[in-house]
């Protein structure tokens, strides 16, 4: 039996289709207040289709529907009444390929906090422009070039920005797309020690190709398989002794 704490996402029975397809067959798995969960599986299977379910990404796709319910913090995020531009400030999203602003640094950052609200004058934005950016591991790297473009740092710094703007709306959860699957390994470790960090403050699900990258960071592991959710556990449990055979024979490499 998985033994969580205080639960934040809560997920029951989901389905997604894409027009008559269906792509996640009836997941219910629930998350775990601040801590790091990762959802691994091979190519196709539905990991990143599922994480985009929890803020809503999928509603961009007009062929795409939901069933099922999904609850954030206690509150149901498909009810009618939801709207989806708090929703996405308190269930920040990292991508796959860091995609910063085509602006500055600085309003790279500033840009939630602006449109949110959550300063009332110059100073306050510039002390929430640097603690993100200071959370994020960038600030003494950045901090006097503030006004250059975002897209001008490197690859791994335009990720920890994109992180940075990120955290700079206070988000609750955390998602993250294959976030480093873009980057070197130098930058990958610093990713990953960030995560490590961040998960005090904030619950991060992480969708991974690399094994290895989840039994490093991640404090409980879902396996998925063709829109199914084969296997839920300790990250120990699901590498070391898994209950489910198609799970083993993933992580052994017999497929994916």
């Amino acid at each position: 039996m998985l033994e969580l704490g205080e639960v934040i996402v809560n997920c029951a029975d989901v389905s997604v289709y894409y027009g008559d397809t269906r792509a996640i067959n009836n997941i219910s798995i629930d998350i775990e207040k601040q801590s790091i969960t990762a959802f691994i599986g091979p190519s196709g299977c539905g990991k990143s289709t599922f994480l985009r379910t929890i803020n809503r990404m999928n509603d961009t796709i007009d062929s795409c529907r939901i069933e099922g319910r999904v609850k954030v913090d206690g509150e149901d995020i498909y009810a009618p009444s939801v709207d989806v531009v708090p929703l996405r400030a308190k269930v920040g999203m990292v991508f796959q390929k860091p995609n910063p602003f085509p602006k500055s640094i600085y309003e790279n950052v500033a840009y939630g906090p602006k449109i949110h609200g959550l300063s009332s004058n110059k100073d306050q934005l510039d002390e929430i422009v640097e603690k993100a950016l200071t959370r994020a591991g960038l600030w003494a790297e950045v901090k006097d070039r503030l006004h250059d473009s975002g897209t001008g740092l490197s690859g791994g710094q335009q990720q920890r920005l994109c992180i940075a703007r990120t955290i700079a709306v206070e988000p609750q959860v955390i998602l993250m797309d294959e976030p480093c699957s873009a980057l070197d390994p130098i930058a990958t470790s610093k990713i990953e020690a960030l995560m490590s960090e961040l998960s005090a403050e904030y619950t991060i699900i992480i969708v991974t190709h690399s094994m290895q990258q989840a039994a490093r960071v991640s404090k409980r592991t879902a396996f998925f398989h063709l829109g199914d959710l084969i296997e839920y556990d300790a990250t120990d449990s699901i590498f070391t002794n898994p209950k489910e055979q198609k799970t083993e024979d993933y992580i052994t490499g017999r497929f994916g």
